[in-house]
């Protein structure tokens, strides 16, 4: 097959992944390719769902129908380069779980050696500086003192300012996947109460089912590839 990696067929992956081929169409930003709609049944078509109609007892028959927006070539290139990065951030966090995640804290004295592992905290500022040349500085230099308490003010309000951007930056994170679950129930809203296994020409929910394509059968003698 001359490629990097295996096939994988993309009815499998998307049930083992979604759950439904509904819910892939309605995950951001895969929302602006398709659009999912209720349509009225107009014929003998077995319908997967219905409306009742106001005024009425009588009840109108449905089907998911599955609609392409018309985007350009560059808008679709795009939004398909988002979907690949939104995906693999999925596999990434998915993946890159915490050793210690649902487990009790580590004491205070164990922690500190663990975070030694990705960052080691500088020695304190008396002794660092006798590290200094004493043929080349003083031994009681005034500026390089005075110079070194401006630096580490400086160093403190940074912190400080850093410590002020993570929970505004948390709260800003929130807010964004709050408003991506928005719309992707807003997506789904069209199809969240009917049946939309066949969405796609009628694809078995089963993968083992879709997976099996009968017995093999014998090469005839005397043919080759």
């Amino acid at each position: 097959f001359h490629s990097t990696t295996r096939r994988v067929p993309a009815g499998p992956s998307v049930h083992c992944r979604f759950g439904a081929w509904a819910k892939f169409l309605a995950e951001p930003p895969m929302d602006e390719l398709f659009s999912l709609e209720q349509r009225p049944v107009s014929g003998p078509t077995p319908a997967t769902g219905s409306t009742k109609v106001e005024g009425s007892t009588k009840e109108e028959a449905t089907i998911p129908v599955v609609l392409p927006r018309l985007v350009t070539m560059h808008q679709r290139v795009r939004i398909l380069h988002r979907l690949k990065m939104a995906l693999a951030s999925h596999l990434h966090s998915e993946f890159s779980i915490w050793w210690r995640e649902g487990k009790m804290p580590l004491p205070d004295y164990t922690q500190r050696r663990v975070d030694w592992w990705d960052y080691k905290p500088a020695l304190p500022f008396d002794v660092q500086i006798q590290s200094r040349s004493r043929k080349r500085v003083k031994i009681f230099d005034e500026r390089f003192l005075y110079k070194m308490q401006i630096v580490r003010a400086r160093n403190e309000k940074r912190k400080e300012r850093r410590a002020e951007w993570n929970v505004t930056r948390k709260k800003l994170v929130e807010d964004r996947e709050q408003k991506r679950n928005e719309r992707r129930q807003d997506a789904l809203e069209a199809v969240n109460r009917v049946n939309c296994s066949g969405l796609l020409g009628g694809f078995s929910s089963k993968v083992t089912s879709s997976l099996d394509t009968g017995p093999r059968r014998a090469r005839a003698p005397g043919v080759g590839y």
